[in-house]
């Protein structure tokens, strides 16, 4: 398998894969293999993103504890959080949505 790579979850699952109510449907190799990295991706990438949001929040925290928190910071910082939650979710979407059509979908070649 590919090792995780951001370009990996730059991809729309349920528009780009079968649907599992498509009668006859089955993935090819190379559809599985994507939607493993998708999968991978996202697990190794999730505890990076939230690393780094309770880094973020750390941040804040001592800053605030020193008298330092400006409302300058407390914005950017908020606005960051915000960002990062957001993408988490949306990974967190693609990694769901590619475990659900790996699971719920034959595989070309799979024994039935």
């Amino acid at each position: 398998m590919k090792p995780p790579m951001w370009n990996q979850l730059l991809v729309n699952v349920e528009r780009e894969f079968p649907s599992t109510f498509a009668k006859g449907a089955k993935l090819t190799p190379a559809q599985v293999e994507q939607l493993q990295c998708v999968e991978n991706t996202n697990d190794e990438f999730q505890i990076s993103t939230l690393s780094g949001v309770a880094a973020i929040g750390e941040l804040i925290a001592h800053a605030a504890n020193h008298g330092e928190l400006s409302d300058e910071l407390a914005m950017s910082a908020g606005w960051l959080i915000n960002s990062l939650a957001y993408l988490s979710m949306t990974m967190a979407e693609a990694g769901a949505a590619a475990a659900y059509k790996l699971q719920n979908i034959p595989h070309q070649g799979a024994a039935k």
